[in-house]
């Protein structure tokens, strides 16, 4: 078994990566119909959740079914 946290996963488990206008609900549903052990979401931008974009919002939406799932941002950090 592998261990993150407490999240265990098989000795090789199958990993759906992110993909942008891919890895959304439906086809993270169907990766885990089909054996997926951990799946995340399509990035999400650290701009849109900060002015409450609706598409970023949208991004995530997880449901039970596809736990364990990671989520992924991506953003610019500003120096001050």
């Amino acid at each position: 078994m592998i261990y993150i946290d407490q999240i265990a996963l098989p000795d090789f488990p199958l990993l759906l990566a992110p993909m942008e206008d891919v890895s959304d609900p439906p086809f993270r549903a169907v990766c885990k119909e089909h054996g997926a052990d951990l799946m995340y979401t399509e990035f999400i931008s650290s701009e849109g959740l900060i002015r409450d974009a609706i598409k970023s919002r949208q991004k995530l939406d997880i449901y039970d079914y596809e736990r364990p799932i990671g989520i992924q941002i991506f953003g610019v950090m500003k120096m001050l």
